[in-house]
């Protein structure tokens, strides 16, 4: 199965046409043998002439397509990924992490009213591009890979919405009791300080910091823990070389 990129004859703009995204998964063959009907029937068409296979399908997640061009993508908007040619091995640790957020992403869809700003979208990639050394940086890496504008806010828009179901679904429930800041500043702040052979900063001080902290790893376990249960009720299928890299 493929995705394809078509150029308009009049306008000369490239568009991508994704296979079936969220059906299940008899009526996503289905479309795609009908698909391949019509394109067969099509071919004396000269804007078809201009239809080129440009992208694989890497896993399919309840319905809805990952492509190799999601996970290249995935990884150059990562500046902690080296740039280069990505092995197997580190794409499939990028799939891994594009099946949880479309498993996340899916759950957000169903809150009532979540309408992303456009601000959100402008504030959440100015941060993206702040994780850079430059913007000509970040620039490169997203020209490398293909990715133009319009996608590049996609991504950054269903980012958001993960980020806010996160906030609505987790991090909201989370609690941090004074003997848990009590302990992390004793046994981190403390003796870190101690180590340093310096004196440790008051309570007061780090207090804010030190509740950030601990309510992050909570709301991360707890959505870990979700997402083990989501994996194990999903359909989610995984096609080559990716079958094998994960299981």
């Amino acid at each position: 199965m493929r995705v394809l990129r078509h150029r308009d004859a009049n306008t000369g703009c490239h568009t991508m046409r994704r296979i079936a995204r969220r059906l299940p998964w008899p009526a996503l063959l289905a479309r795609f043998l009908r698909g391949a009907l019509v394109g067969l029937l099509a071919l004396s068409s000269p804007a078809l002439a201009q239809t080129i296979l440009v992208d694989r399908i890497a896993a399919v997640v309840n319905g809805t397509v990952i492509t190799e061009s999601d996970i290249l993508w995935y990884l150059a908007l990562d500046p902690e990924t080296p740039d280069g040619t990505f092995s197997e091995e580190v794409r499939a640790r990028a799939l891994q992490q594009l099946i949880d957020q479309t498993l996340l992403r899916h759950e957000a869809e169903k809150l009532p009213a979540l309408t992303i700003a456009e601000s959100e979208i402008e504030n959440y990639l100015a941060q993206l591009r702040a994780r850079f050394p430059s913007e000509s940086a970040f620039r490169r890496r997203v020209a490398a890979v293909g990715l133009d504008e319009r996608t590049l806010r996609e991504i950054a828009r269903h980012r958001v919405e993960i980020l806010r179901f996160i906030d609505f679904r987790f991090r909201s429930f989370v609690f941090v009791s004074e003997q848990e800041v009590q302990w992390y500043y004793q046994s981190h702040v403390v003796s870190e300080a101690q180590r340093r052979g310096t004196a440790p900063p008051p309570l007061e001080d780090v207090r804010s910091l030190i509740e950030r902290i601990l309510r992050d790893e909570k709301t991360k376990a707890e959505m870990i823990a979700w997402l083990d249960e989501a994996r194990r009720r999903a359909e989610i299928v995984l096609y080559p070389p990716y079958r094998s890299l994960l299981k």
